[in-house]
């Protein structure tokens, strides 16, 4: 397996596009990498079946396909995002004195990518890396709240069908609320006792790439004090967005 997998990245390497060379026949890739034409041809068989390469009708040569790019650019917008959250998450952790989490999207899952924890004794400390489905507490369900409607829809679907959704039609509302006010609350969905606030994060292209959340012990989100995380948590939000390139159209 371990080689199969170094030979088929050889492959994907060595079909990189150049300032001369865009495409290649199976029999150039062979003899640039010194592998056997029956391997050549199967990998890229492989490969071209999930996108990650395409091959020319006409001069039936192969190229890198989209998939890879989109993978390529997941990952940069995924530490753009970062990036551009981090001393926005360390301001909105100042004002509110609880943790911050920003969170990104990956299939029907959210992750926590980053966390600046509360400074109080009693915080709430959710690990980064911990991943959780899109139709659960307020730091996932807002990213799924502003998915465009087709793969907001697909994704409802797998959860439904992986037995992560109790009742479709009260999620639905509920995401018709989210979108409607502009953030999500969530009351002990991830852990008892406490609550989160979250509102989304936008890209240049108006797409939702993550959100940013802040949560605490239940006692301390009430009251005022909880329109105050929310209007602290949505304006930054907002400030991201607009570091991304993003206008509220």
């Amino acid at each position: 397996m371990a080689e199969v997998i170094r030979k088929t990245i050889s492959i994907l390497t060595a079909i990189k596009p150049t300032e001369d060379k865009e495409e290649w026949s199976v029999t150039e890739i062979s003899r640039k990498l010194n592998m056997p034409l029956q391997t050549v041809h199967r990998l890229l068989g492989c490969l071209s079946d999930v996108g990650f390469v395409i091959r020319d009708r006409e001069t039936k040569k192969f190229k890198l396909g989209l998939s890879i790019m989109e993978l390529g650019l997941s990952i940069r917008d995924n530490l753009s995002v970062r990036n551009t959250a981090l001393p926005i998450m360390e301001k909105l952790a100042s004002q509110t004195k609880e943790s911050v989490y920003l969170t990104v999207p990956e299939g029907h899952d959210g992750i926590f990518i980053d966390c600046i924890d509360s400074p109080q004794l009693l915080k709430i400390t959710e690990p980064v890396g911990m991943r959780r489905p899109l139709c659960v507490a307020a730091s996932k369900k807002v990213i799924l709240a502003f998915l465009q409607t087709g793969k907001r829809q697909k994704i409802i679907k797998e959860l439904d069908e992986l037995g992560f959704v109790s009742n479709k039609d009260e999620l639905m509302e509920e995401l018709d609320i989210i979108q409607a006010q502009g953030f999500a609350l969530s009351h002990g969905e991830t852990t008892k006792g406490t609550v989160s606030v979250a509102a989304p994060i936008f890209s240049w292209e108006n797409e939702v790439v993550g959100s940013i959340s802040v949560a605490g012990p239940e006692h301390r989100f009430v009251g005022t004090r909880l329109h105050e995380f929310i209007k602290l948590t949505t304006k930054a939000s907002c400030d991201v967005s607009e570091e991304l390139g993003w206008f509220d159209q």
